[in-house]
């Protein structure tokens, strides 16, 4: 029974990408003479042309077309991933030879925030595998060595280990989010290229996580650290967000496929925190709460709930009892309170503490975790 649910969840999930979502943002959320994608649309699915545009969307769109096309869900989003793909790095490189890529452009061009930015820069690594494996285009792989290399040279921190936030450095507290994004791209690259330099930087990653993220005697995964990647002070300190405790659930299953190294306990932990206190009685994760499990930001973005779905998927698929129901029950909530509700191919992204809908615009960011959940979910679908 719950393995119909799961593939009838996943197929009308599916039908709403194919459908609905990737036309929307391959037109009204795509700009042809520029090969810009825009930061956002309307709530009546119109393109917001006043606002910067960030690296980082541009990345995560790149990477979104990429995958529909391997998934034969979009096939003529090749032509979208190479235009993106080439005026990212046309516009967003800018001249000085400084090295990385600037964190957003005005619309007429002109770069209005220079710093490089480090969780942009991860994406930009995603972005680049996806592009290399939908176009088999080798110089995609010296890109993705030079931005590697660019991280190693300028931001990274030499006694704790990682990254720092951006260029020019600031005291800002560190976060445990930008690293996890590059243990994703890292992962991406080895899967896509086959190349063991990858594999081996998502270990260090790895490494990251096992010995400064995740703190044991609580099961939990920290946010905000500061600059020797030590908890951050008071309550920042104690934040635990549900939907990255369910990314790195996904992501390091992912990382055991590929090494073989045990990952259990920390799944294990991160899954009964989350099944434990991530849930509101609607059941839908809460975007923040405390290590003890004090809700501390009991309102709704629609990511977090797809993380929650690809990693119960995966959880299916590696036999966890209820996993596959709970990832069928989260696919509908997800269609019924966050798609439907909102403009065909669009999403309401926010709802408040009393599951309202409070979003002002349909933010293109988003649609990475929404393709990616549909193909966790696809995936265990199939598999079950």
């Amino acid at each position: 029974m719950n393995s119909g649910r799961l593939k009838v969840c996943a197929l009308q999930l599916r039908e709403w990408a194919v459908m609905d979502a990737l036309p929307l943002w391959a037109t009204a959320g795509f700009e042809p003479s520029t090969g810009r994608f825009f930061e956002s649309l309307t709530m009546d699915g119109k393109p917001i042309r006043d606002v910067p545009t960030r690296l980082i969307v541009q990345a995560r769109q790149i990477y979104c077309y990429a995958l529909a096309v391997q998934r034969g869900w979009f096939p003529s989003g090749r032509e979208v991933v190479e235009r993106a793909y080439t005026a990212m790095f046309r516009d967003y490189a800018g001249p000085g030879g400084r090295g990385g890529l600037a964190y957003s452009m005005l619309p007429s061009g002109e770069v209005i925030d220079d710093r490089r930015d480090f969780y942009s820069h991860a994406f930009v690594l995603l972005a680049t595998s996806g592009y290399f494996a939908v176009t088999g285009h080798r110089e995609a792989l010296a890109v993705a060595k030079g931005i590697l290399g660019f991280l190693d040279v300028e931001m990274r921190a030499p006694h704790s280990g990682g990254y720092a936030e951006g260029l020019p450095a600031t005291p800002a507290l560190r976060r445990q989010n930008p690293h996890m994004h590059l243990f994703e791209a890292l992962l991406s690259l080895w899967t896509n290229t086959g190349q063991g330099e990858y594999l081996g930087r998502a270990g260090e990653i790895f490494g990251l996580f096992s010995t400064r993220f995740f703190r044991g005697e609580a099961g939990t995964l920290g946010e905000y650290f500061n600059q020797a990647l030590e908890p951050a002070d008071g309550e920042t300190g104690e934040i635990v967000e549900p939907g990255h405790h369910c990314e790195w659930i996904w992501l390091l299953r992912w990382f055991q496929q590929e090494t073989g190294r045990e990952v259990q306990p920390y799944v294990d932990a991160l899954y009964d925190h989350v099944a434990k206190f991530g849930y509101d009685d609607a059941g839908l994760l809460v975007d923040e709460v405390l290590v003890n499990g004090h809700q501390r930001l009991p309102t709704h973005r629609v990511w977090p709930i797809t993380e929650a779905i690809k990693a119960n998927a995966v959880e299916a698929r590696h036999g966890r009892a209820g996993a596959a129901a709970k990832a069928a029950e989260l696919g509908q909530l997800l269609l019924e309170r966050f798609l439907r509700i909102a403009y065909v191919g669009g999403w309401m992204d926010r709802l408040d503490r009393k599951c309202l809908p409070s979003a002002k615009n349909i933010p293109a960011s988003t649609l990475y975790h929404v393709l990616s959940a549909i193909d966790e979910l696809e995936r265990a679908a199939q598999a079950l």
